[in-house]
């Protein structure tokens, strides 16, 4: 079935006016789009680490992005992966959340034709999910920062559906510009775009990326939370 959802997936996106105008990249096999790490800290204070790749593969036709990380608080451990298609739009996503160890959670699902299908694993047993998604909306996964890339790429100033995978749920969040800034990783200050991100609720979290769109910084001042890039993107 997800072969099936693909394939179609596929065809819609190359039947798009939009993507025949967006201009392509060029992804080899594996190819690193962004690779690096970033330090959590909660009001100052250590709090955890993420390391992710996103790679571009041709494997598929139009391209695939492929996001994987490994974030770990304490002895909480997340392991997510996303793969989108060349329009940044997701249609599978995985995430397996761990205690010392031990997995706690696994959420699997696909988004197609405005649909989130997702199955979950816990202590409790099996569940199937199943949730309306805007279309084109994103995956913004709670406690993950990388994933903040396919935002800054895909809208500047605006509004953007994501999905929240383990809360089975879809937000609109409005995106706004607060222009050029410059911000310290390791050693060297790096020009970034400054973006404002808000929820209906009104929590504002703060985004820093790269020319490229790679994320340097993300901070939620309501929590305390800062997610600093710990070396330069190369």
């Amino acid at each position: 079935m997800v072969y099936h959802s693909v394939m179609r997936l596929q065809v819609r996106v190359l039947a798009s006016a939009t993507f025949l105008a967006m201009p392509q990249v060029a992804w080899s096999q594996g190819q690193i789009i962004d690779q690096g790490s970033f330090t959590i800290t909660h009001n100052g204070q250590r709090a955890g680490r993420e390391d992710f790749t996103i790679t571009g593969t041709p494997a598929a036709n139009p391209q695939e992005l492929i996001a994987r990380a490994t974030v770990v608080y304490g002895d909480r451990r997340l392991i997510p992966e996303l793969r989108a298609d060349s329009l940044l739009t997701p249609y599978t996503y995985s995430v397996e959340v761990k205690n010392a160890g031990a997995s706690q959670e696994k959420w699997r699902g696909t988004i197609l034709r405005g649909r989130v299908s997702a199955k979950i694993e816990s202590s409790r047993g099996e569940a199937a999910k199943e949730f309306i998604a805007s279309e084109g909306a994103l995956i913004l996964d709670d406690d993950v920062y990388h994933q903040y890339y396919f935002v800054a790429r895909k809208v500047t100033s605006g509004t953007i559906a994501v999905i929240i995978p383990r809360r089975n749920s879809q937000q609109i969040l409005k995106v706004a510009s607060a222009g050029e800034d410059r911000i310290m990783i390791g050693t060297q200050e790096i020009e970034a775009r400054h973006l404002v991100i808000s929820d209906a609720s009104g929590e504002q979290r703060d985004l820093w990326v790269d020319a490229k769109s790679r994320v340097l910084k993300v901070a939620v001042p309501a929590r305390g939370l800062v997610a600093l890039r710990d070396d330069p993107p190369r």
